[in-house]
């Protein structure tokens, strides 16, 4: 046959071409699209990091102004207190403020106080006359930041703090404080950061020249926040240096400046332009792989084509070929008992695999003894009749070797008239063994659907109608076989949940296993929860879904169990406080307002310490329900550990009628064993959400305004946001006051007392002073505060070993016999180491017995009396007299005068003022003193003034006194200095 040649590709070639060109097409949009979405994401990273940068500058600025902010209220504040407490001394002590604030920061060039046209009235410092100008423009009444200011080649920028109404705190801050901020910040080879003002004058910038500094230039801000708050991105090319950079603005800190932070544009680009150059030689390597690939599938289709040219003449013999490969052929001519085999036939039987024309017997003699007869019959008729035959039988070509063979068999004719039986033979084997697999497989399934402990079914996953069902399922569900195949899986889910059944079948992966918590229906109505696990399978020829169902209905319930009471409180049944914020938050809509009212029970603790826990528990249960009654009412309750209640509104304006309800429950009292118990109650209430509250936050209000109603003996009180800045002042004080010890800022003053018969110093009482900040705090201010915090009782141990170190001192300077009287709290006398305490300061400084003298309050006695009895035993047992300090301001009794060990009985200074003069106060005064010496105790009036009055005292038997007349409390080096000068001297003979 002659060769042609093709000018045209072939098929396949053609179809390789035009799938490698849209490929390639393909793979190019994608690399367009890759690297488009890399420029945008790089972009966008460098311009969150860009925000990231000014942000957290802007928030360094708002933490340094916020500070000074609060250097400068807190000089305010202290000029106030000084206005108050020592008007003779306020201006000194005004100075000596400003100029502990301006030693103490470093970033402050001067500060001082200023009139409005800016001339100077306290502080060390220069005013400034323009400052009525740019205070004109200022926003809001806290700190202005105004005008940079250049001076001694540098530059200052200059803020003010309103002091009242016509004056101003004026300081100059250190723009060099503003460039320690942006200093080493991560901003590569060309990006800058730069602190501005609201005009875009430069106050700092980073990176600076390599000379001289950008302070004091102009640039432009954008319009959006010239005038307000906020942030801004974008692409800017800077005006100071021309750098074209991703730059972020950040007006965040509510002063007037703005923070600019900028990344190169071209430096946040430059791994793009290496992608975009890698992609190009990607693609352009792609094409030519293409075109070599193309070339040479031509060159092989050209090769195979003149292969096939020459195979073409034995097409017939290969076609044969191909099919004996699967099959064996074999041929009998009739007569001859010859059979002629191919060689996979031969195989087959266990010959040698060759073509061989063989005896036929031996064939037979190879097949199963069960099948030979039957399969000779079937040969046999077919040689005498000429019907075809196909069976299937077994043949042992080796006695360990058993095969499976599919025969196919006729009688075939040539045109000469001769007549064989031929056909063809395969080797089935696997087919039965695979077979065998199946039916072992399906007598498992059978078994473990059938004898399954949990309930099994498959249902069609069309029709959803149940097509077979397991002994368990029948026994768990109550329902019959038939009548189970009667039913949908809808039949067994309660009517509100089919919908959903629906919706997750129609959902449902092929090959999802486990379909999660369903609740099922039982025959007689009863419910369950089971866990579902389930696959797809073909059953009877239909799609159908096996399903195993765990019954997990205690599982379930313990778990709903464990839910409810991880939301609830135990003992009310009430929501707890993270559970109510919860509710809150899903029920609350957008826009609206709602109302909390905040609730503590008084006297709880009294009716549990004195009836029983029981009887505690009865009433808290009984207002809960009242309270939950309300809620359910209006909106939800809660309960607060410590006998506290939460009401919540969600419509604000119900507010009223929620708390007429609350007046109306606690109205009735609650009956229980030991009777009947008025309910007593502080309610605060508050409502938001304002400004982005939390609902956290609205109770917390709630709250606060309840502890004020309970301050202030009220039952209901409004929140008002004073509570919030005082609870803040508090807090900040607080935390001032556990820092003031470690500071080493207390000190203590000692005041004398003398003895009105000879005006001799017996004893110094030890006062406790706060200095802060080169100023004294008032003892009224922190001491309640150290008892409330509880830092009264370290703070109480500091005085004691201070006080036992005063004493040395006193010995050394030849003052042994005068002792050191020192107050004593509540909290440390009923606490259970006072006593252990002074007895070690003794032993540890061999102080002798009666150097260190106790003064208590009447209050600190009567709050626990057998207690503090046993506490001022235990103190008398250890050689320490004891005082009662302010006699007769508290609910005096005279029962525990009489059964306390005292010494002393101090009278107050309200009662000693003009004794002289005021026969009432005389009145008192003289039974005072009377009832002391009853007792056997000494008499000390306390702020004696005046001669007249120490002239009184001493008439009518007052054994001791202290006060301005005798000296005012003093640090201990300028109070030895009085004993000495006071001390008389010996008498020299002439």
């Amino acid at each position: 046959m002659p060769r042609t040649h093709r000018t045209r590709l072939p098929g396949p070639v053609r179809n390789v071409l035009i799938g490698g060109i849209v490929a390639g097409l393909l793979v190019m949009l994608g690399l367009a699209v890759l690297l488009k979405q890399d420029r945008e994401a790089r972009l966008g990273s460098a311009q969150r990091q860009a925000l990231a940068l000014s942000t957290g500058v802007d928030r360094l600025l708002r933490q340094e102004f916020g500070s000074l902010e609060r250097a400068m209220s807190g000089v305010a504040a202290d000029a106030g207190t000084y206005r108050g407490a020592a008007p003779e001394q306020a201006g000194a002590l005004l100075r000596s403020t400003i100029q502990g604030v301006v030693a103490r920061r470093a970033e402050l060039d001067s500060l001082v106080l200023v009139d409005r046209d800016g001339r100077v009235l306290a502080g060390e410092g220069r005013g400034d006359a323009t400052l009525r100008q740019w205070l004109e423009g200022a926003r809001g009444d806290g700190l202005v930041v105004g005008p940079l200011e250049s001076r001694d080649a540098g530059w200052w920028l200059r803020v003010a703090w309103p002091f009242d109404g016509e004056r101003w705190l004026l300081a100059r801050l250190r723009t060099a404080a503003l460039e320690g901020m942006i200093r080493d910040l991560d901003i590569g080879v060309e990006g800058s950061v730069a602190v501005l003002d609201r005009g875009g004058v430069v106050l700092a910038r980073q990176p600076e020249p390599a000379n001289g500094s950008h302070a004091g230039r102009q640039t432009r801000l954008p319009p959006s926040l010239a005038q307000s708050q906020g942030t801004a991105v974008g692409v800017r090319t800077s005006q100071i240096d021309g750098v074209e950079r991703i730059t972020a603005f950040s007006a965040m800190s509510g002063y007037d400046v703005v923070v600019v932070a900028g990344l190169g544009l071209r430096e946040a680009l430059a791994p793009w332009y290496r992608a975009a150059w890698i992609a190009a030689g990607f693609a352009l390597l792609y094409w030519i792989c293409l075109a070599f690939f193309i070339h040479r599938l031509v060159a092989g289709e050209r090769v195979r084509a003149a292969l096939l040219e020459d195979l073409e003449e034995q097409a017939e013999w290969l076609d044969q070929a191909q099919r004996a490969s699967r099959t064996g052929v074999w041929r009998v001519e009739a007569g001859e008992g010859q059979v002629k085999v191919s060689p996979h036939t031969a195989a087959m039987f266990g010959f040698e695999p060759r073509a061989a024309t063989l005896p036929v017997q031996p064939f037979f003699d190879r097949i199963h003894p069960a099948e030979r007869d039957e399969v000779r019959r079937l040969f046999a008729r077919a040689m005498s009749s000429g019907e075809p035959y196909s069976t299937e039988y077994r043949v042992l070509p080796r006695p360990d070797v058993e095969r499976w063979i599919r025969a196919n068999g006729g009688v075939a004719e040539d045109s000469q008239g001769r007549r064989w039986v031929t056909g063809t033979v395969a080797d089935v084997t696997g087919e039965h063994e695979a077979q065998a697999r199946v039916e072992r497989a399906e007598g498992h399934f059978r078994a473990l659907f059938e004898r399954n402990p949990l309930p099994f079914w498959v249902f069609d996953t069309e029709t959803l109608h149940f097509l077979a069902v397991n002994d368990a399922a029948i026994a768990s569900y109550g329902y019959s076989q038939d009548e189970f195949r009667s039913m949908t899986i809808l039949d067994i889910r309660p009517p509100s949940d089919r919908d959903r059944v629906v919706a997750s079948m129609d959902a449902r992966g092929r090959d999802q296993d486990m379909d999660g918590i369903w609740t099922h229906v039982r025959r007689d109505g009863s419910r369950l929860d089971v866990r579902v696990f389930s696959s797809s399978i073909e059953f009877g020829g239909r799609p159908a879904r096996l399903v195993l169902a765990e019954d997990v209905s205690d599982r379930v319930a313990y778990e709903r169990q464990l839910a409810w009471r991880a939301a609830h409180d135990d003992l009310t049944g009430l929501l707890r406080l993270s559970a109510i914020v919860e509710w809150i938050n899903d029920r609350h809509a957008p826009g609206t307002r709602y109302a909390v009212a905040f609730v503590r029970l008084r006297d709880v603790e009294l009716v549990t310490s004195t009836l029983g826990a029981m009887t505690g528990e009865v009433l808290l249960r009984e207002v809960a329900a009242r309270v939950a009654a309300i809620g359910r009412k209006f909106g939800a309750a809660g309960f607060w550990p410590g006998e506290s209640f939460v009401l919540v509104a969600l419509d604000a304006s119900r507010g009223q009628a929620m708390l007429d309800a609350l007046e109306m429950a606690f109205a009735a009292p609650v009956q229980t064993e030991g009777g009947a118990h008025p309910v007593e109650a502080c309610i605060g209430v508050a409502e938001g959400p304002t400004h982005g509250e939390t609902p956290e936050q609205v109770v917390g209000h709630a709250a606060l305004a309840a502890l004020h109603a309970a301050r202030e003996m009220v039952t209901v009180m409004p929140y008002d946001g004073t509570m919030a800045e005082q609870a803040s002042e508090h807090i900040a004080m607080a935390r001032r006051l556990r820092n003031a010890l470690r500071a080493e800022e207390f000190e203590l003053h000692y005041q004398p007392i003398h003895r009105l018969s000879d005006g001799k110093v017996v004893a110094l009482e030890a006062l406790l002073r706060w200095r802060r900040d080169g100023a004294m705090v008032p003892p009224a201010v922190f001491i309640p505060l150290a008892e409330t915090s509880g830092l009264i009782v370290p703070i109480g141990r500091w005085v004691l070993e201070q006080a036992v170190r005063c004493h040395a001192r006193l010995a050394e300077s030849g003052f042994g016999d005068v002792s050191i009287a020192v107050n004593v709290s509540a909290i440390q006398l009923l606490g259970e180491s006072l006593a252990e305490t002074v007895i070690e300061l003794r032993r540890r400084h061999r102080l002798p017995a009666g150097a260190l003298h106790v003064e208590l309050t009447e209050s600190v006695v009567l709050r626990q009396p057998q207690l503090a009895r046993a506490r001022m035993l235990e103190l008398r047992e250890a050689g320490v007299p004891i005082s009662i300090d302010d006699f007769g301001t508290g609910f005096s009794s005279m029962a525990y005068l009489r059964d306390l060990p005292l010494d002393y009985l101090k009278i107050d200074r309200s009662f000693v003022q003009d004794v002289h003069a005021d026969e009432r106060k005389a009145s008192i005064c003289r039974a005072m003193i009377s009832l002391a010496a009853g007792l056997g105790l000494d008499a000390i009036a306390e702020g004696v003034e005046q001669p007249a009055e120490r002239d009184w005292l001493r008439a009518h038997g007052c054994g001791q006194a202290q006060g301005y007349l005798f000296g005012r409390p003093a640090p201990l080096e300028q109070t030895l200095q009085a004993l000495a000068a006071a001390a008389p001297r010996p008498v020299q003979e002439e």
